[in-house]
Protein backbone atom coordinates (compact mmCIF):
# COMPACT_ATOMS: atom_id res chain seq x y z
CA UNK A 1 0.00 0.00 0.00
CA UNK A 2 1.86 3.34 -0.91
CA UNK A 3 3.17 5.52 2.57
CA UNK A 4 1.12 8.34 1.39
CA UNK A 5 -2.92 6.81 1.60
CA UNK A 6 -1.34 5.23 4.86
CA UNK A 7 0.73 8.59 6.27
CA UNK A 8 -1.17 11.46 5.06
CA UNK A 9 -3.76 11.78 7.21
CA UNK A 10 -0.99 12.26 9.99
CA UNK A 11 -1.48 16.44 9.51
CA UNK A 12 -6.64 20.61 13.65
CA UNK A 13 -5.85 23.37 14.61
CA UNK A 14 -5.78 25.52 17.05
CA UNK A 15 -3.20 28.01 15.78
CA UNK A 16 -0.88 29.79 18.26
CA UNK A 17 2.84 30.27 17.81
CA UNK A 18 5.09 27.55 19.91
CA UNK A 19 8.09 25.99 19.13
CA UNK A 20 7.97 22.00 18.30
CA UNK A 21 11.07 21.16 20.23
CA UNK A 22 8.83 21.58 23.41
CA UNK A 23 10.06 20.66 26.98
CA UNK A 24 7.18 19.72 29.58
CA UNK A 25 3.18 19.56 28.16
CA UNK A 26 2.19 21.77 25.34
CA UNK A 27 -0.88 24.14 25.14
CA UNK A 28 -4.37 23.52 25.39
CA UNK A 29 -7.60 23.61 23.32
CA UNK A 30 -11.08 23.76 24.37
CA UNK A 31 -13.03 22.55 20.85
CA UNK A 32 -16.66 22.96 20.59
CA UNK A 33 -18.44 21.32 18.41
CA UNK A 34 -22.47 21.39 17.05
CA UNK A 35 -24.31 20.36 14.68
CA UNK A 36 -26.81 22.69 12.48
CA UNK A 37 -30.17 22.36 11.63
CA UNK A 38 -30.42 22.52 8.02
CA UNK A 39 -29.44 25.98 6.27
CA UNK A 40 -28.44 27.06 9.73
CA UNK A 41 -24.96 27.19 9.49
CA UNK A 42 -24.39 30.62 8.73
CA UNK A 43 -26.85 31.63 11.29
CA UNK A 44 -24.54 30.12 14.35
CA UNK A 45 -21.67 31.60 12.66
CA UNK A 46 -22.52 35.04 12.48
CA UNK A 47 -24.26 34.98 15.88
CA UNK A 48 -20.55 33.42 17.51
CA UNK A 49 -18.95 36.18 15.92
CA UNK A 50 -21.18 38.86 16.73
CA UNK A 51 -22.25 37.91 20.17
CA UNK A 52 -19.00 36.32 21.29
CA UNK A 53 -16.31 37.55 19.31
CA UNK A 54 -15.58 40.59 21.13
CA UNK A 55 -14.90 38.54 24.46
CA UNK A 56 -12.80 36.19 22.62
CA UNK A 57 -10.74 38.81 20.60
CA UNK A 58 -10.07 40.47 24.02
CA UNK A 59 -9.18 37.22 25.71
CA UNK A 60 -6.73 37.03 22.67
CA UNK A 61 -5.30 40.69 22.79
CA UNK A 62 -4.17 40.30 26.65
CA UNK A 63 -2.89 36.99 25.99
CA UNK A 64 -5.09 34.54 27.93
CA UNK A 65 -6.23 32.81 24.25
CA UNK A 66 -3.33 32.40 21.56
CA UNK A 67 -5.74 31.28 19.10
CA UNK A 68 -9.53 31.25 18.43
CA UNK A 69 -11.57 30.20 15.36
CA UNK A 70 -14.58 28.90 13.88
CA UNK A 71 -14.22 26.07 11.08
CA UNK A 72 -16.91 23.89 9.29
CA UNK A 73 -16.04 20.37 7.46
CA UNK A 74 -16.05 20.37 3.38
CA UNK A 75 -16.22 16.47 3.52
CA UNK A 76 -18.54 14.41 5.38
CA UNK A 77 -18.72 10.77 6.67
CA UNK A 78 -21.31 8.64 8.17
CA UNK A 79 -20.50 8.56 11.32
CA UNK A 80 -19.99 12.56 11.75
CA UNK A 81 -21.77 14.16 14.79
CA UNK A 82 -21.15 17.69 14.00
CA UNK A 83 -20.90 20.04 11.09
CA UNK A 84 -19.78 23.36 13.07
CA UNK A 85 -16.30 23.46 15.34
CA UNK A 86 -15.59 26.55 17.52
CA UNK A 87 -11.60 26.22 19.17
CA UNK A 88 -9.99 28.46 21.46
CA UNK A 89 -6.35 27.79 22.43
CA UNK A 90 -4.27 28.26 25.61
CA UNK A 91 -1.28 27.15 27.72
CA UNK A 92 -3.07 26.11 30.98
CA UNK A 93 -5.98 25.63 32.76
CA UNK A 94 -5.19 28.77 34.49
CA UNK A 95 -6.28 29.85 30.89
CA UNK A 96 -9.63 28.09 30.86
CA UNK A 97 -10.06 29.76 34.43
CA UNK A 98 -10.23 33.17 32.52
CA UNK A 99 -12.03 31.98 29.59
CA UNK A 100 -14.57 30.94 32.41
CA UNK A 101 -14.84 34.44 33.87
CA UNK A 102 -15.13 36.33 30.33
CA UNK A 103 -18.40 34.05 29.73
CA UNK A 104 -19.51 34.86 33.11
CA UNK A 105 -18.66 38.53 32.59
CA UNK A 106 -20.49 38.63 29.10
CA UNK A 107 -23.59 37.19 30.43
CA UNK A 108 -23.61 39.56 33.26
CA UNK A 109 -23.26 42.31 30.58
CA UNK A 110 -26.46 41.22 28.81
CA UNK A 111 -30.09 42.01 30.24
CA UNK A 112 -32.31 38.76 30.90
CA UNK A 113 -34.26 39.61 27.39
CA UNK A 114 -30.89 39.69 25.54
CA UNK A 115 -29.65 36.49 27.73
CA UNK A 116 -33.35 34.48 26.06
CA UNK A 117 -32.81 35.97 22.41
CA UNK A 118 -29.26 34.53 22.00
CA UNK A 119 -29.98 31.29 23.66
CA UNK A 120 -33.49 31.35 21.54
CA UNK A 121 -31.14 31.62 18.52
CA UNK A 122 -28.96 29.37 19.42
CA UNK A 123 -31.75 26.06 19.89
CA UNK A 124 -33.36 27.77 16.72
CA UNK A 125 -29.74 27.14 14.53
CA UNK A 126 -28.57 23.54 16.77
CA UNK A 127 -29.69 19.84 16.93
CA UNK A 128 -30.71 19.56 20.67
CA UNK A 129 -28.63 17.81 22.10
CA UNK A 130 -25.44 17.37 20.00
CA UNK A 131 -23.86 19.87 21.47
CA UNK A 132 -20.20 18.34 22.55
CA UNK A 133 -16.39 19.44 23.76
CA UNK A 134 -13.19 18.24 23.08
CA UNK A 135 -10.31 18.75 25.79
CA UNK A 136 -7.07 18.35 24.61
CA UNK A 137 -3.31 18.31 24.85
CA UNK A 138 -1.12 19.70 21.83
CA UNK A 139 2.45 17.70 21.75
CA UNK A 140 3.77 19.53 18.73
CA UNK A 141 1.54 22.59 17.77
CA UNK A 142 3.91 24.57 15.43
CA UNK A 143 2.75 27.70 14.39
CA UNK A 144 4.53 30.94 13.81
CA UNK A 145 2.29 33.86 11.91
CA UNK A 146 3.37 33.09 7.93
CA UNK A 147 2.75 35.48 5.01
CA UNK A 148 -0.66 33.11 4.05
CA UNK A 149 -3.72 33.09 6.19
CA UNK A 150 -4.86 29.41 6.82
CA UNK A 151 -7.72 28.95 4.84
CA UNK A 152 -8.17 25.07 5.56
CA UNK A 153 -7.31 22.15 8.01
CA UNK A 154 -6.36 18.77 6.59
CA UNK A 155 -7.45 16.23 9.67
CA UNK A 156 -6.42 12.48 10.54
CA UNK A 157 -7.98 10.65 13.14
CA UNK A 158 -6.28 8.00 14.40
CA UNK A 159 -6.70 5.09 17.05
CA UNK A 160 -3.32 3.83 18.86
CA UNK A 161 -3.04 0.35 19.91
CA UNK A 162 -2.96 -0.59 23.52
CA UNK A 163 0.57 0.89 24.85
CA UNK A 164 1.18 2.61 21.42
CA UNK A 165 0.05 6.32 22.32
CA UNK A 166 3.50 8.26 23.10
CA UNK A 167 5.56 5.79 20.28
CA UNK A 168 2.93 7.26 17.83
CA UNK A 169 3.53 10.96 18.90
CA UNK A 170 7.17 10.23 18.98
CA UNK A 171 7.26 8.53 15.48
CA UNK A 172 5.37 11.90 14.36
CA UNK A 173 8.06 13.93 15.70
CA UNK A 174 10.69 12.10 14.15
CA UNK A 175 9.61 11.13 10.89
CA UNK A 176 6.44 13.31 10.04
CA UNK A 177 7.21 16.85 11.82
CA UNK A 178 10.66 17.20 9.84
CA UNK A 179 9.19 17.06 6.60
CA UNK A 180 6.33 19.53 7.08
CA UNK A 181 8.67 22.10 8.84
CA UNK A 182 10.84 21.96 5.16
CA UNK A 183 7.22 22.37 3.93
CA UNK A 184 6.34 25.30 6.68
CA UNK A 185 9.54 26.92 6.02
CA UNK A 186 8.77 26.94 1.75
CA UNK A 187 5.08 28.16 2.49
CA UNK A 188 3.37 25.58 1.61
CA UNK A 189 1.41 24.93 4.90
CA UNK A 190 1.13 27.41 7.87
CA UNK A 191 1.40 25.30 10.66
CA UNK A 192 0.99 21.53 11.79
CA UNK A 193 1.05 19.30 15.35
CA UNK A 194 -0.45 16.30 16.40
CA UNK A 195 -2.95 15.97 19.82
CA UNK A 196 -4.32 13.78 22.28
CA UNK A 197 -7.61 14.27 24.96
CA UNK A 198 -6.90 15.85 28.07
CA UNK A 199 -10.09 15.23 29.18
CA UNK A 200 -11.14 11.45 28.15
CA UNK A 201 -14.35 10.60 26.54
CA UNK A 202 -15.77 8.62 24.18
CA UNK A 203 -14.50 9.76 21.08
CA UNK A 204 -13.32 6.93 18.75
CA UNK A 205 -9.68 8.44 18.18
CA UNK A 206 -6.48 8.84 20.13
CA UNK A 207 -4.65 10.96 18.41
CA UNK A 208 -5.18 13.85 15.83
CA UNK A 209 -2.96 15.30 13.22
CA UNK A 210 -3.33 18.29 11.39
CA UNK A 211 -1.82 20.63 9.21
CA UNK A 212 -3.06 23.91 8.34
CA UNK A 213 -2.96 25.30 4.11
CA UNK A 214 -3.81 28.16 2.35
CA UNK A 215 -5.00 26.68 -0.46
CA UNK A 216 -6.37 23.12 -1.46
CA UNK A 217 -4.20 23.20 -4.18
CA UNK A 218 -1.22 23.18 -1.37
CA UNK A 219 -2.39 19.03 -0.55
CA UNK A 220 -0.69 18.06 -3.64
CA UNK A 221 2.77 19.59 -3.25
CA UNK A 222 1.86 17.92 0.97
CA UNK A 223 0.94 14.41 -0.27
CA UNK A 224 4.08 14.24 -2.74
CA UNK A 225 6.81 15.10 0.24
CA UNK A 226 5.13 12.86 2.53
CA UNK A 227 5.14 10.06 0.02
CA UNK A 228 9.05 10.94 -1.02
CA UNK A 229 10.14 11.54 2.49
CA UNK A 230 8.63 8.76 4.59
CA UNK A 231 10.36 5.53 4.48
CA UNK A 232 9.17 1.99 3.77
CA UNK A 233 10.53 1.34 7.51
CA UNK A 234 8.61 4.44 9.01
CA UNK A 235 5.65 3.52 7.20
CA UNK A 236 6.41 -0.10 8.42
CA UNK A 237 6.44 1.12 11.98
CA UNK A 238 3.13 3.27 12.42
CA UNK A 239 1.14 0.90 10.62
CA UNK A 240 2.27 -1.33 13.74
CA UNK A 241 1.09 1.02 16.23
CA UNK A 242 -2.25 1.88 14.93
CA UNK A 243 -5.56 0.40 14.20
CA UNK A 244 -5.79 1.32 10.66
CA UNK A 245 -9.23 0.40 10.14
CA UNK A 246 -10.33 3.14 12.60
CA UNK A 247 -8.81 5.81 10.73
CA UNK A 248 -10.50 8.90 9.09
CA UNK A 249 -9.60 12.11 7.25
CA UNK A 250 -11.46 15.21 6.99
CA UNK A 251 -10.99 18.83 5.01
CA UNK A 252 -12.27 21.77 7.49
CA UNK A 253 -12.94 25.27 5.92
CA UNK A 254 -11.95 28.33 8.25
CA UNK A 255 -14.83 30.48 8.04
CA UNK A 256 -13.36 32.76 10.77
CA UNK A 257 -9.78 32.97 12.75
CA UNK A 258 -9.99 35.51 15.51
CA UNK A 259 -7.23 38.45 15.08
CA UNK A 260 -6.81 37.95 11.22
CA UNK A 261 -8.26 40.18 8.92
CA UNK A 262 -9.79 37.56 5.67
CA UNK A 263 -7.83 37.76 2.54
CA UNK A 264 -9.00 39.19 -0.90
CA UNK A 265 -9.47 36.70 -3.75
Amino acid sequence: MNRLVMLTGLLIVCVAPLAMAQEGPGPMSWISLDTTKSGKSRQLIDATITEDGPMYDRLLRDGTLSSWGIAIPINHNLEDTWNFMLWTTFDDWGDVGKLQTGFESMFASRTPEQMMESQKAYADATVGGAHHDWIVRHHVHEVEPGKRTPRYFDIGYWTAKPGMGQGLVELFESAVAPIYARLKAEGVIQGYGIFTPELHGSFGWTHLGWASIADLADLDAVNKALDEGLTDEQVAKFMSMVEWESHTDQILLIVHLGGTEPESD
